[in-house]
Parts: C-alpha cells; structure tokens; sequence
C-alpha cells in the first residue's frame, strides 16, 4: 500500500523556482518586458522592513536628557 501523497514526489529545487506574480508586455522603448517575481517581491518586503526598523529605531524627533 503506498500513499497517494508519496505517489508524486515533486523535486526539492521546486522550491527556488522563479514565478512571475505581475507582468507587463508593453511596446515602450522597443519590446519591453516589466515583471514582478517572487524573489522581486521578497526583496521589496525585506528592504521595507529593514528601512521601517531603520526609521524607527533612530531617535530623530527626541532629546534625551542626561539625568
């Protein structure tokens, strides 16, 4: 008796596989391809999130006194 879940392994590198979330073919500038990819997407999250972290850690609008 085999499981029907083992019947169709899928190869572990499915996993890095680049997909196209959004994508634009546009006639600008000769034959334009614009496309937002999962890896596009990641990046854009961890560059938020790591500049949110950056605005809000810095203590720009704040004097501290030395009491």
């Amino acid at each position: 008796y085999m499981n029907s879940s083992l019947s169709s392994i899928i190869s572990p590198l499915d996993q890095f596989e680049i997909r196209s979330l959004i994508s634009l073919d546009a006639p600008l500038l000769g034959n334009t391809h614009i496309s937002i990819t999962n890896i596009g997407l990641y990046l854009t999250i961890g560059t938020f999130l790591a500049f949110s972290f950056s605005i809000i850690a810095t203590n720009y609008s704040r004097v501290v006194s030395n009491n």
